[in-house]
């Protein structure tokens, strides 16, 4: 877990020579009047940044939902506590056929975030796209490294298919599933999984892929968006990695297809049996690449990708919808994705 003080250089962080005139100046303006100062993440020991307060500051509100309720879930397959899921219900009656349903899962590399993280994107998902929406706290790294992640994310969609769909009153034919980040890798690894087991799990209809982590063997070294943003504030290519070692602590388990989805094989065609994709990547995000080759894979196997590049953006505009207009839209490409597809 690190010591309590703080290793490597400290506060303030001046954006980088190489990087600070090519970021929306929304961003820019807001990151030196509110972040310059902060203790950066991967330069302190882990449970100070778990209790330091908010995550990523410039969120907007939550929106009012019908309902949020906490519930237990126990597993089926694997060993481990009982994972904790948050339900968002709209206001309002049912459908005939029951709510569609949103699978969520947060991000934070792994090692940060909980069910509070992201409860502003799955009010709007809830309320806007009437539907229900199941965030999972998944259990983190480092006391928890993979696949406890992966374990928790698939319990909940066997919990969903044996009980959740019923005590939710859910429409099993309106599924959907996604995440950020971390979360958008767990959300991609959900869907490859689930083509071995139709029956157990929910099918999905769309993937919403937000700058997503689909290929943990990138480096400086061997990724175009690595390379190109190497320095850039919020996830620089040093704090990516340091996310990835708590993780996959063991390197040659990087490129295991569970850890990252891109590397998954097609020899069977299985990539073609995929839901098709909304995949909204950063401009100056370290994880933009392997997001784009995530979505021209799906493409290059007959499955719709909808890729959307955020210029000026870094990783975490998703999460400042409060103060960048980017990360508004990108709720609302949300939105619009699951409506059409719940149609």
């Amino acid at each position: 877990m690190g010591s309590v003080t703080p290793s490597g250089p400290q506060p303030p962080y001046p954006l980088h020579e190489s990087i600070k005139d090519k970021l929306d100046p929304v961003y820019a303006a807001f990151y030196n009047k509110h972040i310059i100062h902060q203790q950066q993440v991967h330069l302190q020991p882990v449970y100070a940044s778990r209790t330091s307060g908010i995550l990523i500051p410039g969120g907007g509100p939550q929106l009012l939902v019908g309902k949020k309720e906490d519930i237990l879930i126990r597993r089926r397959e694997t060993k481990g506590p009982d994972i904790l899921v948050r339900v968002f219900t709209p206001e309002g009656e049912k459908p005939r056929n029951g709510w569609p349903l949103m699978v969520y899962y947060h991000g934070g590399g792994w090692v940060l975030g909980n069910i509070e993280t992201e409860n502003t994107v799955c009010s709007h998902l809830c309320n806007r796209a009437r539907c229900v929406v199941v965030t999972v706290d998944y259990r983190l790294a480092p006391e928890n490294p993979y696949p406890a992640a992966v374990h928790d994310s698939w319990e909940t969609l066997l919990w969903l298919t044996s009980t959740g769909f019923s005590r939710l009153h859910i429409d099993p034919s309106k599924c959907a599933i996604g995440g950020s980040s971390a979360g958008g890798n767990l959300a991609a690894i959900m869907c490859h999984k689930s083509l071995s087991c139709p029956e157990v799990v929910p099918k999905f209809l769309i993937q919403l892929l937000m700058v997503p982590v689909t290929d943990n063997t990138a480096l400086v070294s061997n990724t175009p968006s690595w390379r190109q943003n190497e320095f850039v504030p919020a996830l620089p290519a040093v704090k990516m990695m340091w996310y990835r070692w708590h993780y996959l602590p063991e390197k040659s388990r990087w490129g295991e297809p569970e850890a990252s989805p891109l590397l998954y094989p097609n020899e069977d065609g299985s990539w073609a049996k995929l839901p098709k994709a909304l995949v909204v990547v950063g401009e100056l995000d370290v994880l933009r690449t392997e997001g784009e080759k995530y979505a021209e894979k799906l493409e290059d196997n007959g499955v719709k990708a909808d890729l959307k590049i955020m210029k000026g953006m870094p990783h975490p505009f998703l999460a400042m919808d409060g103060v960048l207009e980017q990360g508004k839209q990108t709720i609302t490409f949300m939105v619009e994705a699951l409506k059409e597809a719940f149609k």
